[in-house]
């Protein structure tokens, strides 16, 4: 009778009526291993599950992107999914969204720099850099985006700017966040010269697929900014952001796009939009090559300028 109790400790019920008694053995991105009693290991899909009970704790790999978790203990009742993995745990949501999970604790993020030196009838020199990082934690994270680009041609600044970004994020269920943003940026050469901004909002995240994430936010904000000619000025505005990231299988190659727009409402031309497009390339560990298309766009001319810049930018960095 205890082998018998032992035996059956666990039980998987597929949508098809299916009942297997055993245990659990690991969770993939799409599929659980299950060691059923006097079967043994069987892969099933877990879009197929509807009820999982078992004591055993197991490794869970919740999407190819991400590292396993290791220690977790999963239920699944009428196709809800639940997990504790020791300190970290998620609230039950329906398998679609689980698979989209990112790990309840880690960092990660990207430093990439590209350098231009030009030597000839017209020298240049050109720096480039980009820093994205998230640390996660159980209920909420924290977002730091970091860029500049400065560039002299001739002795002269041709370009200077800088945009930093410190977002807190409160989450919630079904991949939606409240989230608080600051915001600094700086560019000599546009209407906006130089804005302090801070607001938050809503936002949320969603994976139509295991490798494809896509977050969308927006809210208002306070801008205290220097606007072209008319000086220092405090007025409320807005600002969206969109991000979306496809991990292909093609030896790890990443494919990403990322939009921001903001605006001030007293001032019709009063905006600012800028885009990055860009394909990541794995090299040797952490090392990355990525090649960006980035793209800004303001709602005055300043001068000879025009109100838009575009530049490709092949750069090197690191992931984590």
């Amino acid at each position: 009778m205890a082998t018998t109790c032992f035996a059956s400790a666990g039980e998987l019920r597929l949508d098809n009526g299916a009942i297997l008694p055993g245990e659990l053995v690991s969770i993939g991105p799409k599929n659980l291993v299950w060691k059923a009693d006097r079967i043994g290991d069987i892969t099933v899909a877990k879009s197929d599950v509807l009820d999982l009970q078992t004591s055993h704790r197991a490794s869970v790999r919740v999407a190819l992107h991400q590292p396993p978790q290791a220690d977790c203990l999963v239920e699944v009742n009428n196709s809800k999914w639940s997990m504790d993995c020791g300190a970290a745990s998620t609230q039950s949501v329906a398998f679609a969204q689980l698979r989209s999970l990112p790990p309840n604790t880690g960092s990660t993020g990207k430093l990439a720099i590209a350098l231009d030196i030009d030597r000839g009838a017209n020298p240049s020199e050109e720096l480039t850099a980009d820093l994205n990082a998230r640390w996660l934690r159980p209920g909420y994270r924290h977002n730091v985006d970091i860029s500049t680009d400065y560039e002299q041609t001739n002795s002269t600044t041709t370009d200077d700017n800088a945009d930093a970004n410190y977002q807190y994020d409160l989450l919630r269920d079904n991949g939606w966040y409240w989230y608080g943003r600051a915001r600094y940026y700086r560019d000599e050469f546009e209407a906006l010269e130089q804005v302090y901004a801070g607001g938050g909002g809503l936002g949320r995240e969603l994976t139509p697929g295991d490798n494809l994430t896509l977050s969308i936010q927006g809210g208002p904000a306070l801008m205290y900014f220097y606007y072209q000619n008319e000086g220092w000025q405090t007025e409320p505005g807005g600002n969206v952001r969109w991000t979306a990231v496809w991990h292909t299988p093609w030896r790890g190659i990443e494919l990403s796009h990322s939009g921001d727009f903001g605006w001030v409402f007293s001032i019709s031309d009063g905006y600012l939009f800028q885009s990055k497009s860009g394909i990541t390339v794995p090299l040797y560990k952490g090392l990355i090559a990525e090649m960006r298309l980035d793209y800004d766009r303001s709602g005055i001319e300043v001068g000879d300028n025009g109100d838009y810049d575009l530049s490709w930018v092949l750069a090197l960095g690191y992931h984590w």
